[in-house]
């Protein structure tokens, strides 16, 4: 990448005195039609090279690169003119890397077909070939103008090499993309049914308070989010192609927000960071401007969520020090998107910026592990280290308030969910989850307890009698997936199943049991105590006979028959959704890093050593 580098500041700096002295190498006299190079040529290397005090052959042939590039775009334009086909050229990013190719095509023609010829000219399938301009994907379905294609543009193209082991990675990464977007899709659809304990699905701002949205906004911002999440743990992992395909998408369905939303966190500001990063990894040069777009979007969104000097943040957390993490590489990344824009005096004060930034972050390695030996990872260490400005007794009382604080945010939310999905009663009282419990204790199933509560006004007694003499009252449909599945439809817990087995009780009494409870262990265990084993399989038997006896009922009654058989699927309906989510929980949770503002937390040994070079480059 330095070779690169190097070649890529004397392209900057040629084209720098070209444009100061306007010459045009595509004219005479620095044009020769045998092909040789001109005498007007040769001098104008001698006093180039003479100025930059670089070796003259060096000069000469960066000089032909752009005379090169210059009458090749020359043709082009004149060809566009003419035929109107486009010439345009596509820089093939990732090993085995062709470098630039160009494609003549017209502009009205499908996004697709431009895919399938890029994806014929590499030797890959189109499914794994994804194209970028402009900071966006090539969309197949529509136009190349409608997306902002002209002629004569430079296209990023994302591809693998070509053995067996790369190409299944790539395969993977399509996969990837698609079924993490088709797994966060599912979620946001249906956030208000998800397991109450599960954090991870919780929306909150920095200091752990939940944020309510409305639901026409609810699934770009969510789906957005976990795309975002997803492509950061793929930066980690150094696969920068993959983690650039899903932080487009995710900027994509950010975008659809109001910007009202967006200024209430940072993620926004983050991602286009994120997008940045990814360019400079993958060298993607051509994709400075876009860069430099993103990173003043991420400007004016910091600001407006940290208040100006931060005051906002200082006011809510007390310190800016990890936040300034953040402004360390943005500076480090405006510097860069500088320099490749040739604005050399803007670039080094960028990267100065970004260098005492780095320096003030910097934390003592022996704190570090001292925390971490505490049971802290090293990136809780060094955030807190740098919140309290290398004070070690000061960063280990930092991290316990901030679980603490945290814990005591989502304790509160985690209530007040349950509360509202108890629901109220018929007077309008809020129903009792002590009373619910207690229901549930007595061997009642949890369901039919919290219906018979909302219709007895949150009095017990009438609540039993309701369910033992009025069963008919408690129509379950409206409830939740917490709510006790069916017995036909419960999936029995099998290590209920073994514990009570093991307390002398036979497989049929502990499976009519825990079916009778709905997988409530202490329930069922309450349900079986009273009797010996023999009465207990009494009781069992019986039970297993009343169901045989209500099925005879229901096959003489059609209409309960179809009504019955109506809740059941509506019940069936609501487990296989509830299925299909915590399978779509699980897979986003073993790609997604779960520590939490671990973005803040980077040892910053990569963003050293950009500055590094980039400082040698100026």
């Amino acid at each position: 990448m330095e070779a690169n580098l190097e070649h890529e500041d004397l392209l900057i700096k040629l084209r720098s005195k070209l444009n100061d002295g306007k010459i045009k190498l595509w004219e005479s006299p620095y044009t020769s039609v045998e092909g040789e190079i001109s005498q007007s040529f040769q001098e104008l290397s001698s006093k180039l090279a003479s100025e930059l005090s670089l070796d003259e052959s060096i000069v000469r042939g960066g000089l032909l690169e752009l005379q090169q590039h210059s009458v090749e775009r020359s043709k082009a334009n004149e060809e566009y003119k003419e035929t109107g086909c486009a010439t345009l050229r596509i820089k093939a990013t990732g090993k085995g890397d062709k470098g630039i190719i160009k494609v003549m095509k017209k502009l009205n023609v499908m996004g697709s077909e431009l895919v399938e010829t890029v994806a014929a000219i590499l030797g890959i399938e189109p499914a794994r070939l994804k194209l970028i301009f402009n900071g966006k994907l090539i969309k197949p379905d529509l136009r190349l103008e409608e997306q902002g294609v002209k002629n004569g543009i430079q296209l990023m193209a994302l591809m693998m090499t070509e053995t067996p082991e790369e190409a299944k990675k790539e395969d993977d990464m399509y996969m990837q993309v698609k079924g993490t977007l088709e797994d966060a899709t599912l979620l946001s659809e249906c956030m208000d049914d998800l397991i109450e304990e599960d954090e991870y699905m919780n929306l909150e701002d920095q200091t752990g308070k939940s944020i309510d949205l409305p639901k026409s906004e609810r699934r770009s911002l969510f789906v957005g989010l976990a795309l975002h999440e997803r492509g950061r743990t793929c930066i980690k992992k150094r696969d920068y192609s993959l983690a650039l395909v899903l932080l487009l998408e995710a900027d994509r369905q950010l975008c659809e927000c109001r910007a009202q939303i967006l200024n209430t966190v940072d993620n926004y500001a983050v991602l286009q960071l994120d997008i940045a990063w990814c360019y400079l990894c993958l060298q993607s040069l051509q994709a400075a401007n876009d860069a430099a777009e993103r990173l003043a979007k991420a400007e004016v969104s910091f600001k407006v969520t940290y208040g100006e000097d931060h005051r906002r943040l200082i006011e809510l957390k007390g310190t800016d020090a990890n936040e300034r993490v953040l402004f360390m590489r943005l500076y480090l990344l405006q510097g860069i998107v500088a320099y490749h824009q040739n604005k050399r005096a803007r670039a080094a004060e960028l990267l100065l910026k970004a260098e005492k930034e780095l320096c003030d972050l910097r934390v003592d390695d022996a704190s570090v592990q001292t925390l971490m030996e505490l049971g802290w990872s090293r990136g809780q260490a060094c955030s807190a280290l740098r919140a309290c400005a290398g004070d070690l007794p000061r960063a280990q009382a930092h991290l316990d308030e901030a679980r603490a604080q945290r814990d005591r945010a989502r304790i509160a939310h985690r209530e007040e969910r349950e509360q509202r999905r108890l629901g109220a009663c018929a007077d309008g009282r809020p129903v009792s989850k002590r009373l619910v419990d207690s229901l549930q204790a007595m061997g009642f199933p949890r369901a039919r307890a919290l219906l018979a509560l909302r219709r007895a006004n949150n009095c017990v007694a009438d609540a039993v009698r309701i369910i033992h003499e009025q069963p008919d009252l408690l129509d379950d449909s409206d409830l939740s997936d917490d709510a006790t599945p069916s017995a036909e439809s419960l999936q029995i817990d099998q290590s209920l199943v073994d514990e009570l087995q093991s307390m002398g009780y036979t497989l049929e009494q502990a499976l009519g049991a825990l079916r009778a409870t709905g997988n409530d262990a202490r329930a069922a265990l309450d349900l079986l105590l009273p009797a010996t084993p023999a009465a207990a399989a009494a009781a069992a038997a019986a039970a297993a006979a009343a169901g045989a006896c209500d099925a005879d009922v229901e096959a003489s009654n059609p209409s309960t028959s179809a009504g019955i058989n109506r809740k059941r699927q509506k019940k069936e309906e609501r487990l296989r959704k509830k299925k299909a989510r915590d399978m779509a929980v699980r897979r986003l949770r073993q790609n997604i890093h779960q520590e939490e503002d671990d973005y803040l937390t980077s040892t910053l040994s990569e963003e050293e050593h950009y500055l590094v070079q980039y400082k040698s480059l100026l």
